[in-house]
């Protein structure tokens, strides 16, 4: 691994690199059409000539609108090459959310495909410009001895570069910004983590415009000379397939993509696959998942903690079928070079096997947020990033994550974690998703709500029963909604706030009614 004084990479040291020490293995393979390392990299240097000419500078913002293909790949490398600024922003968002970015970033060039740009300009006049993948990717394919374009004075690995979204430990959504340095240094995680090299193949089920698969996913990829496999639009049948098609050693990919997988046809127990890695994130990982998955496909599922402030922080290989502790479940040791404290609300280290606030330092960690100083100073303190979640460290060094410091349902005065109560939850076999919230009372208390995914017919008065042989008479949910499905982004995370505003608009049954949800 890198140390803190090596000069900053690019992105684009990546491609280069890359090519020079395997031209023909391939980079990159979306459903048979491949990219070797060599043509990869003469495809990226002539889309950042042509995003030049389009106008493209290190003083511009550019937004992707793309799924997981090829054409991604090629115009995300080729918007670092040019030093531009990049927006992660869902690939099918509507021109009101663009508005929004614009109105934030100020004048947006989206890059995209024809028939999406069209739909864009037809829903009234964009505040910036946008420029069609045909216009700068197309063309006829370059052959791999083709002498390589002179590469003109590209970006400096140390400048900002990535504008990822995130509410932080602090609430509001807002960008925070990540060199290219940034991305190669958490790569550089992944590698030595687990092992990444040019013998592996690396499947993506995860949006390469969202931290994890950028990372994981395509510079690890690049960093080790590994054959990345994108999939477009995810199904669970497709990527089965590909995983079977490929040969694929490695897997990215959310919890809902590994809930998919196992509840799939397709999944048979038989099936012959070679993956000897399979990583997850974005939201905790239901034991029955990872139960059923090993069982049907006969590889463990290793979890990754991190956010998108500071990249990867812990990691572990689950054990698959281990139930929910009440206590907060071990989510692995720290990542090579993560340093972690656990602190009190004064700021001091708190003693060995206690709880407190957790404080990161990683290789990867951002610059701050763009434009929001007092929310940078609030979470960055002398190096260290607040995370904004509680844990504690056991007598081996492993984290355990005990909830939000800013969740906690207050009732009566006492203080509930919804973390604990929602794996309570999942501990009974018929629930399959659960997100515990405080509702606003008119006498300014709260009380516990849940709203909750079931995979068989459950009467409320069970699931009473169940809670309360598990937590206090305070933690049990004094309201219980049943919903088909949980709203989620497509990292496959919960949007936790959407699911109280929800059902706080409509009227949902309470736990003690005992009526039964099929």
């Amino acid at each position: 691994m890198s140390t803190p004084t090596d000069p900053p990479r690019t992105l684009g040291t990546l491609v280069s690199d890359a090519a020079a020490r395997w031209p023909e293995r391939t980079a990159v393979e979306q459903e048979g059409h491949r990219l070797g390392f060599a043509e990869l990299y003469l495809r990226v240097e002539r889309a950042a000539a042509r995003l030049a000419g389009a106008g493209l500078t290190r003083k511009s913002t550019a937004v992707l609108l793309f799924d997981n293909t090829v054409d991604c790949v090629i115009a995300l490398l080729a918007v670092a090459r040019t030093g531009a600024r990049l927006v992660t922003a869902e690939p099918h968002s509507t021109p009101a959310q663009l508005t929004a970015l614009a109105d934030e970033l100020g004048r947006l060039t989206l890059i995209g495909p024809a028939e999406r740009l069209a739909a864009l300009r037809g829903s009234g006049p964009w505040p910036g410009q946008a420029v069609e993948v045909g216009e700068v990717l197309h063309g006829d394919a370059p052959a791999t001895s083709t002498p390589r374009p002179a590469a003109p004075a590209g970006p400096a690995g140390d400048e900002p570069f990535l504008y990822q979204f995130s509410s932080g430990s602090t609430g509001a959504p807002k960008a925070a910004v990540h060199t290219q340095d940034n991305l190669v240094r958490g790569a550089e995680i992944y590698r030595e983590s687990y092992g990444y090299g040019p013998a592996d193949t690396v499947v993506t089920a995860v949006p390469l415009l969202h931290s994890f698969g950028l990372v994981a996913g395509l510079v690890t990829s690049l960093l080790t000379g590994a054959r990345l496999v994108v999939l477009g639009r995810f199904a669970p049948g497709r990527l089965l397939s590909q995983l079977a098609r490929t040969g694929a050693t490695v897997l990215v990919a959310t919890p809902l993509a590994y809930d998919l997988l196992t509840r799939s046809g397709a999944a048979a127990p038989e099936a012959s696959l070679s993956l000897r890695l399979c990583l997850s994130s974005g939201a905790a990982l239901h034991p029955g998942t990872g139960q059923r998955f090993t069982e049907r496909l006969g590889v463990e599922i290793s979890e990754v903690y991190g956010c998108t402030e500071a990249g990867i922080i812990a990691s572990q290989r689950a054990v698959s079928g281990s139930a929910p502790s009440a206590g907060g479940g071990g989510v692995g040791s720290p990542a090579p070079g993560v340093e972690l404290r656990i602190v009190d609300d004064a700021g001091e280290s708190v003693p060995p096997g206690s709880a407190g606030l957790l404080l990161v330092r990683t290789p990867a960690m951002f610059l701050g947020y763009l434009d929001r100083p007092e929310a940078t100073a609030e979470v960055l303190r002398e190096g260290w990033y607040a995370t904004g979640d509680l844990a504690r460290l056991d007598e081996d060094g492993r984290l355990h994550l005990i909830g939000r410091k800013d969740s906690f349902i207050n009732v009566g005065g006492k203080k509930v974690n919804p973390v604990e109560v929602e794996r309570v939850l999942l501990g009974h076999p018929l629930l399959t998703e659960a997100v515990v919230w405080g509702e606003s009372l008119a006498d300014g208390g709260q009380r516990v709500r849940a709203t909750v995914v079931a995979s068989g017919p459950l009467s409320t008065a069970e699931l009473s029963r169940h809670c309360r042989e598990h937590l206090q008479p305070h933690q049990v949910p004094g309201g219980v909604e049943f919903v088909d499905s949980l709203p989620k982004s497509s990292s496959g995370k919960t949007r936790r706030a959407e699911v109280a505003a929800a059902a706080a608009r409509r009227t949902s049954g309470t736990i003690d009614q005992g009526g039964a949800r099929s």
